[in-house]
Parts: structure tokens; C-alpha cells; sequence
């Protein structure tokens, strides 16, 4: 039986688009499935930041596109840690996902969640589908090759996981009520609506191409335009 925990999950409040006094901001906003929001936990009060623990089962999370991998320790408390390799629920349930320090990791092997310093959390290489290469080792220092191709050089005491971020496979939207779910509403074209609407609207009148509040979307040139020369 899975042990649940209240405070690894609280639902997102959502805004509609619109600010503290109500009015409408940001347009084509609101309705919307809800959401749970899974918070990782790097490391607890009483541990050191090498948390490691066991997969107990994998979760989809609608806020990243990664999975997310529930884990156990030995004191029976679960945390949250970005996925393994690839997505396999078989083999990756009842694995151990171990943070170690860089100086333990070999030479072209791949790596996620890197801290920048020893002490900290991990900072790099925790988006969808990324991971770092493990170019060169010495005695106190580390370089790295980031997922930007950019070459990094970081102490031995940073900390890592082994192989990298799982990538959410991305389906095609197919309908307008995916779209829906994701809390995106649909945008009518100016030129679609009534002349009440929109500047745009009314398909007998013409002018130049305006926003919904009257103003001028593109520079048009007209006679009274003058041609200033450089």
C-alpha cells in the first residue's frame, strides 16, 4: 500500500487572465482542467543533499513536460525527483534513483540536476529531454558539457544523478477541446466580428489594420506621411 502525504501536492489557483480588481488583462485566458502542483524536493531538514531513494511509482505532472518519479527512503517519506533514462514503468519501479557527487561519476557518462555549488541543489540540466556530458576529470574539478553545448567547469564536490531527464512525447492537439482543457480560449479575428466589436469588424468597411481598442496595428504609409532620409 502506498503511503500518501498531504503536503506533496496543493492545487494551482487559477487568475482567468484577469488581475486583483477582476478586469480582463491578457485575453483567450480561463476554464481550464485543474491542476495539481507536485513540488520536487531536493533534500529534507535532517539530510544531506545525496537524497536518494526508491521508485515507487511514476506520475504524470500537467505543469512540466517530464514525468516525475515518487520516491521512498528509509525513513518513509517520499519526495519528488526528475525521471531516469527512458519510460519504462517495469524497469524503472523499484529502482534507486542516487544522487552522487561528480567525482563518482566516470568519464562520457551522462548527467541531470547538477548543482552549481557543493551545498546546493541541482540547477542544471532539469528541462525535458536534457542532460550533461562528463568531458574531463582532475583532482578537484570537473568539466562538464551542458545540454547548450556550452563547456563548464565545476568542483567535484557537486552533485548529480546519473543519465538524464525522461521527455514527454508530444501529441498533436486533434481538436479545439484540448485546447480547452489546457485553459486556452478560442481567438475570433477582428475582421470576423460586427463593427460594434472591432474596428476590423464589418466586412464592408475598410481602413487600415487597428487592435480591439482603436489603435493602428502596423505603420501604414499615406500621402500626409513625410519620408525623413538618413
Amino acid at each position: 500500500m502506498t503511503l500518501r502525504t498531504k503536503k506533496l501536492h496543493y492545487y494551482i489557483k487559477k487568475t482567468g487572465g484577469r488581475n486583483n480588481t477582476g478586469r480582463i488583462t491578457i485575453r483567450h485566458r480561463g476554464s481550464g482542467h485543474k491542476r495539481i502542483y507536485r513540488p520536487l524536493e531536493y533534500y529534507n531538514q535532517g539530510h544531506s543533499f545525496l537524497l536518494s531513494g526508491i521508485i515507487n511509482r511514476i506520475e504524470y505532472d500537467p505543469n512540466r513536460n517530464t514525468y516525475l518519479a515518487e520516491c521512498i527512503n528509509n525513513d518513509k517519506t517520499f519526495y519528488k525527483l526528475l525521471g531516469g533514462k527512458e519510460l519504462i514503468k517495469e524497469k524503472l519501479i523499484g529502482t534507486e534513483i542516487k544522487v552522487v557527487k561528480l567525482k563518482d561519476v566516470g568519464i562520457g557518462e551522462e548527467v541531470y540536476n547538477v548543482s552549481l555549488r557543493s551545498g546546493q541543489t541541482g540547477k542544471i540540466g532539469r528541462a525535458s529531454g536534457t542532460r550533461c556530458k562528463i568531458m574531463k576529470q582532475t583532482d578537484k574539478q570537473t568539466v562538464i558539457r551542458l545540454p547548450s553545448h556550452e563547456v563548464k567547469t565545476l568542483s567535484n564536490q557537486n552533485t548529480c544523478i546519473i543519465g538524464g531527464v525522461i521527455e514527454k512525447p508530444k501529441g498533436i492537439i486533434g481538436k479545439a477541446g484540448r485546447n480547452r482543457w489546457k485553459g486556452i480560449r478560442p481567438t475570433v479575428r477582428g475582421f470576423a466580428m460586427n463593427p460594434i466589436d472591432h474596428p476590423n469588424g464589418g466586412k464592408t468597411r475598410g481602413g487600415e489594420p487597428k487592435t480591439p481598442w482603436g489603435k493602428l496595428a502596423k505603420w501604414v504609409p499615406t500621402r500626409k506621411s513625410k519620408q525623413v532620409r538618413v
